[in-house]
């Protein structure tokens, strides 16, 4: 199994009430590279009916993208490498500058292996607002669908001293549903709605910074997968920030 429950790697994060804005960062990437030594997410529950067990994405076997091209995709992200979990974490800087001010946001992350060919395509969802809001579940909608995610019982958000805002963060694994994502990119407007365990929600509109997110980051997911290995090692540890 992929994934197992966010509870075993919460408990390790200190004071949730305590924060400031290069804490809360560090927080979602630990549980990023939780999630990937665990195998954890959440579990999630979308309109469709969904797998079981999603399956990540091997690379290629065969070079049908140049180093050039993969270089290009890859250069409007951030590259960082973990030691620990031993891959490569694939993230938009654009989620950072939306944390920094604040802002609600839907921003996918990739991750790639080092010891076998594998890609992983996970979706971050961050509530921010003026009130605690410990997320219970969150819908996301088209003028056309409706995506359903079920979010799991533990809080791991917190109040952001610097920013003076409260904040929530779940990780969903997509790595069986990027049709959704384009269709989010296809769209003409996208609104999430986050919904509080004591029923308060707030609703978020997808902006153009966040949609370009998605964008950038399934442009380099399809790219890595017509990469070859070798290939893939080399740019992503020339990129390596």
């Amino acid at each position: 199994m992929l994934w197992t429950e966010k509870k075993h790697f919460c408990e390790a994060k200190g004071d949730p009430y305590e924060t400031d804005r290069t804490v809360q960062a560090k927080r979602c990437r630990l549980f990023r590279t939780a999630a990937i030594l665990m195998g954890g997410a959440s579990a999630f529950a979308l309109s469709p009916a969904l797998p079981d067990e999603p399956a990540p994405a091997e690379l290629s076997v065969t070079n049908a993208v140049s180093e050039a091209q993969l270089r290009s995709a890859l250069s409007k992200l951030t590259v960082t490498y973990d030691s620990e979990a031993e891959g490569w974490q694939i993230d938009s800087p654009y989620e950072e500058a939306s944390m920094e001010k604040a802002s609600c946001g839907l921003y996918p992350y990739l991750f790639v292996t080092n010891d076998d060919p594998t890609v992983y395509l996970s979706l971050g969802m961050t509530y921010f607002g003026n009130k605690k809001l410990d997320m219970k579940s969150v819908r996301v909608e088209t003028e056309d669908n409706y995506y359903d995610f079920t979010c799991d019982e533990e809080f791991i958000g917190g109040y952001d001293n610097d920013l003076k805002a409260w904040f929530d963060y779940e990780l969903f694994d997509m790595d069986d549903e990027t049709s959704w994502l384009n269709e989010w990119l296809a769209a003409k407007s996208v609104t999430a709605t986050f919904t509080g365990k004591d029923g308060s929600t707030k609703t978020y509109t997808l902006t153009k910074d966040n949609l370009q997110a998605i964008r950038d980051i399934l442009n380099a997911y399809d790219t890595l997968l017509g990469s070859d290995v070798s290939t893939a090692r080399v740019v992503l540890r020339s990129l390596v920030k």
